[in-house]
């Protein structure tokens, strides 16, 4: 019974993000200027096999805007800040033609926040490494 409550809370809050964060905003799927790389950018997929286009756009980060940390984690440089990658965010496909890493994300400011304090909100969907193939 326990069990059944916890599936369907879950379920409600999944489909709650899902309609917040999916429906407001379709991705990007493709690099302007590099319409041949669409294709491989907007079926990457993460660790849990969830898109990772439809959800944020599709973002080349220079070299020095990313790196791995001690523990084997990564992180990524956006909006003046670093951001720890979860590693289940890393992508499954092996192709990246981009020769730069890639990150999908979205940024909104919180609706709170002060125009001058204004406080960014990033979430991170995906993350496909230059060093992984």
């Amino acid at each position: 019974m326990l069990v059944d409550r916890l599936f369907w809370a879950v379920s409600i809050l999944l489909g709650a993000l899902l309609l917040r964060f999916g429906l407001t905003k379709l991705a990007d799927a493709h690099v302007p200027g590099h319409e041949e790389w669409t294709d491989v950018l907007s079926t990457s997929k993460n660790q849990y096999n969830g898109q990772c286009c439809g959800l944020g756009d599709a973002q080349l980060v220079e070299f020095d805007d990313w790196r791995r940390t001690i523990d084997g984690n990564y992180e990524v440089y956006l909006l003046g800040q670093w951001w720890r990658i979860e590693p289940w965010k890393i992508t499954i496909n092996q192709v990246n033609p981009t020769g730069k890493a890639i990150v999908w994300y979205d940024a909104d400011p919180e609706e709170e926040a002060e125009e001058a304090d204004a406080v960014v909100r990033v979430i991170i969907y995906c993350f496909k490494p230059l060093d992984t193939y």
